[in-house]
């Protein structure tokens, strides 16, 4: 049972290329829990020592606030559940599973969820294999993804196929596997799922047509609609779809699942990310006030989620 008592550690940072987002997620955590009372300190993550750290510190409860590779896809949530320390969030192969969009598009369409038509191929396969597949298989645009980045990282809209080469090549100095999938030319969404239940629909306007890194994370850039100014239809088709990939990867805590439009209207899972950002202007905290929950009290909800044993 947690109590005020109870030792907490937020861990943040670390080596992945998020570690400053994830930063700032896990001082936000740190100074809401501990304005409700609660034993809290924050541990910047370094993973050849993170357990010593983490026992040195009496820790009974890891908050993770970690983004990216070695926080999301499975790695720190196996290393707890070892050493018996309870945490927060999805567990090992659920982390994974989200973490890794190619992982995400095969169990994801198998089991029905509606994602953007999509192939997978490796760094080893050869830049031109790759590039005549994409072209014999896609129209333009096309967009690249790396397998297991978050926060838009690496991601390339390819709009002309005299560009494509380029662009794969990009990719691949990010990382050796990619994801292609067809462009939605509609609008962007997100939905956050706590507990298996969807709260409100966010509807996202970057001021540049697109929301990448820039977009992101740069003030003002971004316009959030919440709730989204969407028929009641489309509104439950998006959280119904959102519910079901939680359920289907045996999510824990609060997932966020992103979402695009086609021209049509017709709403695709994007993916879904297992730690969401969680700065009180983040999306997942926009979502949450929308239903009357503070950021602090939407802190204390992910904690009181923490165990072991987890899927």
């Amino acid at each position: 049972m947690i109590n005020k008592n109870t030792k907490i550690t937020v861990l943040m940072g670390g080596p992945s290329d998020e570690a400053e987002i994830s930063r700032k997620t896990g001082k936000a955590i740190v100074n809401a829990l501990s304005g409700l009372g609660y034993s809290v300190v924050g541990l910047e993550y370094h993973p050849e020592c993170v357990l010593k750290q983490l026992q040195e510190l009496n820790t009974e409860i890891v908050f993770l606030a970690l983004h990216g590779k070695y926080g999301e896809d499975g790695t720190i949530q196996g290393l707890l559940e070892l050493a018996g320390i309870p945490y927060t969030g999805s567990g090992v192969s659920s982390s994974a599973i989200t973490m890794d969009k190619i992982f995400t598009a095969h169990i994801f369409k198998e089991q029905g969820i509606r994602m953007a038509k999509s192939m997978s191929f490796k760094e080893k396969e050869g830049i031109d294999f790759v590039n005549n597949q994409i072209l014999k298989n896609f129209n333009m645009p096309v967009v690249l993804k790396p397998a297991c980045e978050g926060s838009t990282i690496g991601i390339e809209i390819v709009k002309e196929s005299n560009d494509l080469k380029d662009a794969i090549c990009r990719v691949f100095k990010v990382e050796s596997r990619i994801l292609v999938e067809e462009y939605l030319d509609g609008e962007e969404f997100t939905v956050p799922v706590m507990n298996g239940k969807a709260m409100p629909v966010i509807q996202i306007c970057p001021h540049s047509g697109q929301y990448d890194f820039h977009s992101k994370y740069t003030k003002g850039a971004t316009d959030y609609l919440v709730p989204a100014p969407i028929s009641e239809e489309l509104k439950s088709e998006m959280q119904l779809m959102a519910e079901k990939g939680y359920h289907v990867a045996e999510c824990e805590g609060v997932v966020r699942f992103d979402m695009r439009t086609d021209h049509n209207g017709v709403p695709y899972v994007l993916e879904a990310n297992s730690i969401p950002g969680m700065t009180e202007t983040s999306l997942v905290p926009k979502s949450a006030a929308n239903i009357g929950i503070s950021f602090a009290k939407l802190c204390e909800m992910i904690l009181e989620g923490a165990g072991l044993n987890k899927v």
